[in-house]
């Protein structure tokens, strides 16, 4: 795997020494090691995006890379930001339960695609996306995995206003993508839109 790969994250380890003094005599000195919390994962470290699935334009694998890493670093307010104004992003709490438990985000395929018209979503015109497929790898000892520890996302790049968004696959799009690519596992949910679960569509 090459450098864009993966990047190597430190651990950290903190240690303190507590000592106390008695009036009559000193008391023998005693040492306490205090475990702060693991630090975050560096989210660079957690995406894998072989670089042949990355496609001719340039903007589109910027865009897959700043958006899975952002999943990766939970940053929801942020991760708002990359999604569709068309649609709803699954609320903070399921995108915190479904991210935290992530060890690796692999993208398994990149594909353009086309968008059918539909009036009833200002949409009048055929509209060229890429449907993307990220695997995803939980922690199977977290609560958040339950009993799934790999799931496979499928996602749909759209752009609004000259800038790419994050949408839900439709589901057509997510069963053409998984027969292309070979992929059969179960169910990622209505969109695919997070490890543990998908938001519904904004009407």
């Amino acid at each position: 795997m090459n450098s864009r790969g993966r990047i190597i994250l430190f651990p950290c380890v903190a240690v303190a020494l507590l000592s106390a003094a008695s009036t009559c005599r000193r008391e023998p000195e005693q040492q306490t090691e205090i475990k702060p919390p693991s630090p975050a994962r560096n989210p660079r470290e957690l995406l894998v995006f072989p670089d042949e699935l990355r496609v001719e334009d340039a903007s589109v694998n910027a865009f897959i890379t700043r958006a899975m890493e952002t999943c990766a670093a939970r940053e929801y307010d942020a991760f708002r930001l990359l999604w569709s104004v068309r649609q709803d992003p699954l609320p903070r709490e399921e995108f915190e339960e479904g991210w935290q438990a992530v060890e690796e985000i692999r993208i398994k395929a990149v594909r353009p695609a086309t968008l059918a018209p539909d009036p009833q979503r200002e949409m009048p015109d055929p509209q060229s996306v890429y449907a993307v497929v990220a695997e995803v790898m939980l922690d199977p000892k977290h609560p958040a995995a339950k009993g799934r520890p790999r799931r496979h996302v499928v996602l749909m790049l759209v752009q609004e206003q000259g800038d790419w968004r994050l949408a839900h696959a439709p589901k057509p799009m997510r069963d053409w993508i998984k027969k292309q690519t070979g992929i059969q596992d179960e169910d990622d949910g209505p969109s695919g839109a997070s490890p543990a679960t998908a938001a519904p569509e904004r009407t």
